[in-house]
């Protein structure tokens, strides 16, 4: 799985130079720049991350249902990166394991709690499956449903120390937003508005395990807005979801009005 993502990378950087020269490798690369990197890793690429996951860290891929094509990509790379850059990377996903299980330990209960009562939504029964990569795509994260796998970056210095915290349960949250997704489809329609900006559920899922895991740790930045994913994502939203939404996570409000408020305020008219 790590090897995988480590490829896509590489792939990525048409100027940067490799990581070996060795015909295995440089063909390994070429073939993801040729037939991977045009795939995004959560939408097109999903399966083949959860089906490399289950593999751990076999030395076949035979019976994984990985493609015959990307199975013998993988196979002949990887000698090369268990010989090299694994022991480093393998020492750096350690190391980011090892720093957020103390948060876990002391907030993850209780964090798991609070989103399923604000999504109306039980907690998953099964742990969710946490994969942790040297690269995990460009935002750092991402999330495959049915089941529930998260890949998550040990490199990406926005996912350290209590963020790596927030985002591990803003990624959780993906797997409980259907019920708000739909208020927000009908009460968009009941309005006959749209969101200014698309996807406004993903606004709520960051600024909600922002907003919890700030009440948790003293002094804390939201990521969203440390890292201005709201002012590039969803310009103006930080005040609406703070109006709107927070009463709502307070318990103040209920659910159905939260919706209403925040289709209306950050909602637009639709056009024909």
């Amino acid at each position: 799985m790590n090897l995988h993502h480590f490829l896509y990378q590489q792939a990525l950087g048409k100027d940067a130079p490799p990581a070996s020269d060795s015909k295995e490798w440089r063909a390994a690369v070429d073939y993801y720049r040729r037939e991977m990197i045009a795939k995004d890793l959560r939408q097109h690429l999903g399966e083949l991350n959860l089906a490399l996951s289950r593999c751990n860290s076999d030395q076949s891929l035979k019976g994984s249902g990985v493609s015959t094509a990307v199975a013998a990509t993988l196979e002949a790379a990887a000698p090369e990166y268990r010989a090299g850059l694994w022991k480093q990377h393998n020492q750096g996903n350690i190391a980011w394991i090892e720093s957020v299980k103390p948060l876990l330990a002391k907030h993850g209960a209780a964090l798991a709690k609070e989103l399923a009562r604000i999504y109306q939504t039980a907690w998953p029964s099964e742990p969710i499956r946490v994969d942790v990569s040297q690269y995990a795509s460009w935002a750092g994260a991402y999330t495959t449903l049915r089941p529930t796998h998260i890949t998550i970056s040990s490199t990406d210095p926005g996912y350290r120390g209590p963020a790596a915290l927030e985002m591990l349960f803003h990624e959780a949250s993906h797997s409980l937003i259907d019920k708000l997704d739909d208020a927000f489809t009908a009460e968009l329609k009941k309005q006959n508005r749209l969101f200014k900006r698309r996807g406004f559920s993903h606004a709520v899922l960051f600024y909600t395990a922002g907003e919890l895991t700030r009440r948790r740790i003293d002094g804390y930045t939201m990521y969203g807005i440390k890292n201005g994913v709201f002012e590039n994502g969803w310009a103006e939203s930080v005040p609406v979801l703070e109006k709107d939404w927070k009463p709502y996570i307070d318990g103040k409000i209920d659910l159905a009005t939260a919706v209403r408020r925040l289709v209306e305020d950050y909602g637009v008219p639709r056009t024909p």
